[in-house]
């Protein structure tokens, strides 16, 4: 690391900010390589949280701590773009399920691919060992801290927060 950074650069949540946009922008890197164009991290939330037996946009807004409304826009974007199907609720009459199309199946596996080379490439950057306990240490850290009541009360006033 360059011994000159400001110590501002070195606070931790600077850092999962950087980090945060360097692994979004490889994803946007690897997937417009296969053809994948015009994605935003939302349509990415939504996508990653779909179920083979559908599933509500205020289920994945609950999910993903964004309201429902955004998430129903980012439906419809998706639905237009043939990567997602709606369909009727078999028990709830005002209610849609969600499901993927073929091509949004492609596109999932896609990004599983983008993965795969995102983490490869940080791999090589800082190696196995450092990748791993990064994940690690995240996972226990987010493990701990989503059972916390007080940060589903933080986080509604990101769920108002336009992706």
């Amino acid at each position: 690391m360059n011994e000159h950074r400001e110590e501002s650069e070195l606070f931790l949540s600077r850092l999962f900010a950087k980090s945060y946009r360097v692994i979004k922008s490889l994803n946007s890197l690897y997937l417009a390589e296969m053809g994948y164009h015009d994605f935003k991290i939302g349509h990415i939330m939504v996508m990653m949280n779909l179920k083979e037996e559908g599933i509500t946009a205020a289920e994945i807004s609950k999910k993903v701590y964004v309201s429902k409304q955004a998430i129903s826009k980012l439906v419809h974007e998706l639905a237009e773009k043939g990567f997602l199907m709606n369909l009727k609720h078999p028990e709830d009459l005002r209610a849609t399920l969600i499901q993927t199309t073929v091509a949004g199946e492609q596109f999932l596996a896609a990004l599983n691919d983008c993965r795969m080379k995102v983490d490869k490439e940080l791999s090589q950057v800082i190696g196995t060992d450092k990748l791993d306990q990064i994940r690690s240490g995240m996972e226990s850290m987010l493990l701990h801290y989503e059972a916390k009541a007080y940060l589903d009360s933080e986080s509604e006033s990101f769920a108002n927060s336009k992706l």
